[in-house]
């Protein structure tokens, strides 16, 4: 198997995610990406989310943090209803082999109208990185559907999870399930690094950091966080605490 640069030692990862501005700009606490990345820098961050502007113009700024390229794009959604469904590859490994980088991402939304043409082009991607010694991140996860009624259910989780190793991904990001237990089940089914989104920013962060050392417990191998991150009151130390949480020990106590 493709060994993915983006986990630790410890076979976790702390991932913040800084490709917002790719499709929901404007975003309160991304306007100076220099500062995060210099933040995720001094903190130990295994890898960051970024597009293709930020990793060529900003390279300097990861430090030793991997950079993970996000490959597709979607319709910016400012002012408008479009739904965030349809994703088309951009970018390809011929330009992440440019900007060296070592795992590439791309998303999926389980159960969207789109859906059979992301996993067609998920399934293509994750051969050729494989011919090329490439990590895949596939960005996978569940939206409202008829077998899935609801989205967060650990039935759901597990399924976009299975989906994401079964088209060949080497690793899975996707929603924390709930009940957060069901971590566990989506771990055995796919056999692969599942890593957990942050999601939308926490009303109460110690329920929040309790969620994701629970996580971890189950058996889930990093989190993968944007908006309660950079968009903290203050970012460097939301960075450090999750460090600390992953890195340090799962456990909520």
């Amino acid at each position: 198997m493709t060994a993915l640069d983006i986990l630790a030692s410890d076979g976790r990862a702390v991932i913040i995610a800084i490709d917002h501005g790719l499709y929901s700009w404007p975003c309160r606490g991304l306007a100076d990406r220099g500062a995060i990345l210099d933040a995720c820098a001094a903190s130990g961050v295994d890898g960051v989310i970024a597009s293709y502007g930020t990793i060529r113009d900003l390279r300097a700024r990861f430090g030793r943090v991997k950079p993970v390229l996000k490959l597709d794009l979607t319709t910016l959604t400012v002012g408008s209803h479009y739904p965030l469904t349809e994703y088309v590859l951009a970018y390809t490994l011929d330009d992440a082999a440019r900007l060296g980088v070592q795992t590439v991402l791309t998303f999926i939304q389980l159960g969207a109208p789109f859906e059979l043409e992301a996993l067609r082009q998920a399934a293509r991607l994750a051969a050729e990185c494989d011919r090329r010694g490439l990590g895949y991140l596939c960005e996978i996860m569940p939206v409202e559907s008829r077998m899935f009624p609801d989205a967060e259910a650990g039935e759901a989780i597990v399924a976009a999870c299975r989906t994401g190793q079964e088209i060949g991904a080497h690793a899975v990001k996707t929603t924390i399930p709930v009940p957060v237990g069901d971590v566990a089940a989506a771990v055995a089914a796919s056999g692969i690094p599942v890593i957990l989104a942050g999601g939308a920013p926490a009303a109460d962060p110690v329920a929040y950091d309790a969620t994701i050392a629970a996580a971890l417990d189950h058996g889930a191998s990093g989190i993968a966080i944007g908006r309660n991150a950079w968009g903290a009151t203050d970012p460097a130390a939301a960075i450090r605490r999750f460090v600390r949480l992953v890195h340090g020990g799962g456990s909520a106590g």
